[in-house]
């Protein structure tokens, strides 16, 4: 074993760092990691890469090359206490050439353990610019050998892509409530202004946005206050929505998938660990693009240190959570009554009493408010007189599309057992294992995804929850969505 050589990859620390960069992630990169270490090493190496996920393509070259896989599976099991454990379990065994791919200040007091073991160590940075102090007084020491990945590997540059920002800025719009058609009586043009994407005083500019991106809909029965400003009454109106499509709606999922994620770590996030999900088979692009769209509308902000982070308070629903909890609420609702639509007030009331997300502000009167304007500006709902109230009615969006499949999943899965308690952990590994046979995730790509499902759907009394199981409840839009599943 004295002879045999071990190399440990920090792969979200190493493809972070090559990201700040501005270059591209790929397979080139293993690739050309396990050619230095078979030069190095003079023969195969026992070798591991630690991450929160792999794509695809990284995957094919781990087993084409035989790298172990070290997924890191929950927040406090970080990549170096995995890979630190390897290297001493090799040490043990009487291993002394290591290859440490890193960046990482984290791994010093391994490499301290190591020297002091006589092992041979090699360090591969990823960015010269982002080494601490520490690390970099670590590397000048005798005993320890360290080179930057780009003597290593022939990093490719990524190509700036900014055409997200105007498209995430409506749907940015839409999540503060405004209302994309008509006068603008909220402020929506001075947002814009101060976004840098329409010119001051320039209005046409404004339309024109709307005209790329943006579908109208003729409604006839749109509810308008009569002039005694206490009855309903229906009126002909045009919509203007955010026009969704297939393409369209992915790139709402990326930016709802990174918006969740710094706000979940408002200190940072490197690059590496948000290159998951989502951009499972991305080089850095799309990433770069969605940051790139963030940063425009002033939710994120990309640090020194190489991370990106929130900017003001974190919104830790994301773009699609609240769409989904006010549609599941009508819908559960409208199917239970044999109705086409709620009372507004009953609908806050819905929201109110069970809650929208987690935490403490979860029944918060402005939460409730700002969610209801939200889900009318996406057009999720929209307004209809009955019997001179004004009601929420359902209006079909690809935004809610995916919660839709999710429910009618489940409810056609467990149909068998419907009002039966189960366990909810049994139920979150079936809905991963489900996905694992799909091209395209039903319940999402992670946990935390899977978890805000039966959150939403619970919320919407579709769902009970209570001590660790779950009864999937009888319900009229159930039976209707699972009728037609196959």
């Amino acid at each position: 074993m004295a002879d045999k050589g071990v190399l440990l990859v920090d792969w979200d620390n190493l493809a972070g760092a090559v990201l700040g960069r501005g270059k591209k992630v790929d397979r080139d990169l293993v690739d050309a990691l396990w050619r230095f270490a078979r030069e190095r090493m003079q023969g195969s190496p026992s070798a591991h890469m630690a991450a929160t996920q792999f794509d695809p393509s990284i995957v094919a070259a781990m087993q084409e090359h035989f790298i172990s896989s070290d997924p890191v599976r929950a927040a406090k099991e970080q990549a170096d206490i995995l890979l630190t454990v390897r290297a001493m379990d090799y040490l043990h065994q009487g291993a002394q050439r290591f290859i440490l791919v890193t960046g990482d200040q984290d791994f010093i007091p391994l490499i301290e353990r190591l020297l002091r073991d006589d092992a041979q160590v090699t360090v591969v940075y990823g960015d010269p610019r982002k080494l601490s102090p520490e690390l970099t007084k670590m590397l000048s020491n005798v005993g320890v050998d360290s080179l930057d990945i780009a003597d290593v590997a022939s990093l490719t540059d990524r190509r700036a892509d900014t055409s997200g920002r105007a498209f995430a800025a409506m749907l940015e719009l839409t999540r503060r409530g405004f209302i994309l058609g008509g006068k603008d009586r909220g402020g929506r043009f001075e947002l814009l202004v101060g976004w840098d994407l329409v010119s001051p005083g320039e209005d046409t500019d404004y339309w024109a946005l709307v005209e790329q991106l943006c579908l109208k809909e003729t409604r006839y029965d749109v509810a308008v206050l009569a002039s005694d400003r206490k009855t309903w009454t229906p009126t002909n109106a045009t919509r203007t929505y955010l026009e969704i499509t297939d393409a369209r709606m992915e790139e709402i999922i990326a930016l709802d998938d990174v918006l969740r994620s710094l706000s979940a770590r408002p200190t940072g996030v490197s690059l590496g660990v948000l290159l998951s999900g989502p951009f499972v088979g991305d080089d850095g692009t799309k990433l770069d693009r969605t940051l790139d769209a963030l940063v425009t509308v002033g939710l994120a902000r990309r640090q020194p240190d190489g991370t990106a982070s929130i900017v003001g308070n974190p919104i830790t629903l994301g773009y699609l959570e609240p769409l989904w909890r006010v549609h599941t609420a009508v819908q559960a609702e409208t199917h239970r009554r044999g109705a086409t639509s709620i009372s507004f007030r009953d609908l806050e009331r819905l929201l109110g009493t069970y809650g929208i997300g987690q935490g403490k502000d979860s029944r918060a009167a402005g939460l409730v408010q700002a969610t209801i304007k939200h889900a009318q500006a996406s057009g999720v709902i929209d307004s209809v007189a009955v019997s001179g109230k004004r009601h929420a009615r359902v209006v079909h969006s690809m935004l809610c599309a995916t919660i839709e499949r999710a429910y009618r999943t489940i409810y056609a899965e467990y149909r068998d057992r419907i009002g039966q308690a189960l366990s909810e952990q049994d139920i979150l590994v079936r809905m991963e294992a489900l996905d694992e046979s799909m091209s395209t995730p039903t319940f999402g790509y992670a946990s935390r995804d899977r978890h805000r499902i039966l959150r939403v759907l619970a919320q919407s009394g579709l769902i009970r929850r209570r001590d660790g199981s779950a009864t999937i409840l009888a319900s009229r839009w159930g039976d209707t969505l699972a009728g037609g599943a196959k």
